[in-house]
């Protein structure tokens, strides 16, 4: 979940040392379809399949986070899962990596990696770093790759809502896999504990918020009866996180701290500067004062090793928290299993004053990209071990396979980790697709194995594990917090995915337009996203009166803020 945006200004000063010369020029991305791209895929799996005759070695780098697997071995780790031994045994591929650090420490590990010129061949790039490093000449080009090697699986999962491709497309060439996501995703909501708020009066979900003022009040309520106790879990990471953030409170006041939004001027606004964002400030402020957070919250890394703020959340000493359609799968599914009784619910979505939702989302939803190096000796080696995992999870989903399987392959199985590798295969369908499929079995009341056919089963990356928990959560192991969670955060009717495509379907949608680098962020971003991170958490703590906003936007557009809104308008109007 880790965010590499900030590290924008600092890639690009040290790519420039580590691809001197480079002789790419930057074009805009197609955006449309798959970019021209055509495979011959009913030749390509053999090719997959291949051996090297003489061993390869592909490395990686790793910001590192533990499994979300629960039945992963606690012995395993990156570079002991089966998968290392069999890329060598089935392709006579050594993978290695070259370095591995906390997710937290990633950024900075990174940065310093390139200044020193050490560029891995294959890794995971959001989308700054991948346009800073397309641009210094330092990605390989896999436009040949992709016409040898690639399959309708790959088809399907890298071309999927219009935009595919096309995003890695620079020049009528391909530099990346994008991994597209839906941008419902990037929605987050508040979940509560009901088994805790009858205490205050919540005794049904009928009773619980919908407004910014009821909200306000049953905080309120909360405080009054736990003095000094902060009410909300909070973090330093003000949005974006999808656990411990502002942005259901952001999303009231239709607002965002990032993005080039088109709010109905015909004209791109930085939402970080809009006045809407002041009214969100506003009331973050307040509720700072009342002591709604801890007060150090500012300090705070939700994603370092550790958290006090997940830490605390699975203790239980919050009744409400905010987060995206995940949380239940981790870390309020590690609440529930110190505490059966806890009852977690996704409530309705806040609204400043009862009316409709509101929600700033990416037009395009490209999350990140899998590259290969320029200096990558084998770039098709990628192919190999993508096409290996595509078709390695497919046998989670054959009903054979899970019920003759020994305890050794379920081992193996379990101590294969996908968030420890640079590619993520992931269909960006798969939610919907999924929650659609139980959810209509649930309403025709089929609930075992027995009575749906696996072939039916929609076939993703997610589908395994989303079966597992259907037939376990009916099969009697609902109390189980592992099995609560998958169920609830992807299946359940007032679940997580359920809600996240309510508010998405209902919600008016402002979208962040661009998805381009320019040259002024390339050489400003990074100080003006300090600035600005900075100048919103001294706002919400009250370190800076809220009155000092309009010099906050009048000091951001001058270190440069200007620049880029100058060079993204120019772009937007000229698609």
């Amino acid at each position: 979940m880790k965010r590499f945006f900030s590290m924008a200004a600092l890639l690009a000063l040290v790519i420039s040392f580590a691809f001197a010369g480079g002789g790419q020029q930057s074009g805009g991305s197609s955006g449309g379809s798959s970019g021209g791209f055509v495979s011959t895929a009913t030749s390509n799996a053999e090719r997959l399949k291949e051996k090297y005759p003489t061993p390869v070695t592909i490395t990686t780098v790793l910001g590192y986070r533990e499994s979300e697997n629960p039945d992963t071995p606690k012995n395993i780790t990156p570079e002991t899962q089966p998968k290392i031994k069999l890329f060598k045994d089935l392709f006579n591929i050594d993978f290695k990596y070259g370095w591995i650090v906390n997710g937290d420490q990633y950024d900075q590990k990174f940065a310093a990696e390139l200044a020193a010129g050490n560029l891995p061949d294959i890794m995971m790039l959001s989308p700054n770093q991948f346009e800073d490093l397309y641009s210094q000449g330092g990605l390989a080009d896999l436009t040949d790759m992709w016409a040898k090697y690639s399959t309708p699986d790959m088809e399907r999962i890298y071309n999927a809502y219009n935009v595919g491709l096309g995003a890695a497309t620079r020049e009528g060439k391909l530099y990346g896999l994008p991994n597209l996501t839906f941008n419902g995703q990037e929605t987050s909501q508040t979940y509560y504990n009901m088994t805790e708020l009858k205490a205050y009066g919540i005794n049904s979900y009928a009773d619980l918020p919908k407004t910014i003022a009821e909200f306000e009040a049953l905080c309120d309520k909360i405080l009054a009866a736990n003095p000094g106790q902060p009410v909300l879990p909070a973090c330093k990471q003000i949005s974006g996180q999808g656990l411990a953030d502002f942005q259901p409170i952001l999303d009231a006041y239709g607002a965002s701290i990032s993005g080039y939004v088109d709010y109905g001027t015909g004209n791109l606004e930085y939402a970080g500067t809009h006045p809407n964002l002041k009214k969100a400030l506003t009331k973050l402020n307040e509720w700072y004062r009342k002591g709604y957070f801890v007060r150090d919250f500012a300090g705070i890394d939700v994603w370092a090793a550790n958290s006090p703020v997940v830490n605390d959340i699975v203790a239980g000493k919050y009744a409400i928290v905010f987060g995206s359609w995940w949380i239940p799968n981790w870390p309020l599914n590690m609440s529930k299993n110190l505490d059966p009784s806890v009852d977690w619910v996704v409530g309705p979505t806040l609204t400043e004053n009862g009316g409709q939702p509101v929600i700033t989302i990416n037009r395009y939803a490209v999350n990140n990209f899998i590259v290969v190096s320029r200096n990558c000796k084998n770039p098709e080696a990628i192919f190999k071990l993508l096409n290996y995992d595509i078709e390695d999870g497919k046998k989670l989903l054959d009903p054979d396979y899970l019920t003759m399987r020994t305890a050794e392959q379920k081992r193996i199985d379990d101590s294969n980790v996908y968030i420890w590798f640079p590619w993520r295969i992931y269909d960006p369908t798969s939610l919907e697709a999924n929650y659609t499929f139980f959810h209509s079995l649930e309403e025709r009341r089929i609930t075992s194995q027995d009575r749906f056919p696996f072939s039916d089963i929609p076939n993703n990356n997610e589908a395994s594990g989303t079966t597992q928990a259907f037939l376990n959560y009916h099969g009697g192991k609902a109390a189980d917090g592992a099995v609560w969670g998958l169920y609830t955060s992807r299946i359940a009717a007032q679940g997580g995915v359920a809600k996240m495509l309510e508010l998405y379907n209902s919600a008016k949608r402002y979208y962040k337009e661009v998805y381009i680098t320019t040259p002024s962020m390339v050489t400003k971003s990074g100080q003006l996203n300090e600035y600005r991170s900075a100048q919103l958490l001294r706002m919400i703590m009250g370190e800076v009166p809220i009155s000092d906003f309009e010099r906050y936007v009048a000091q951001y557009n001058t270190l440069g803020g200007n620049d880029i809104l100058k060079e993204v308008n120019n772009w937007y109007h000229s698609k």
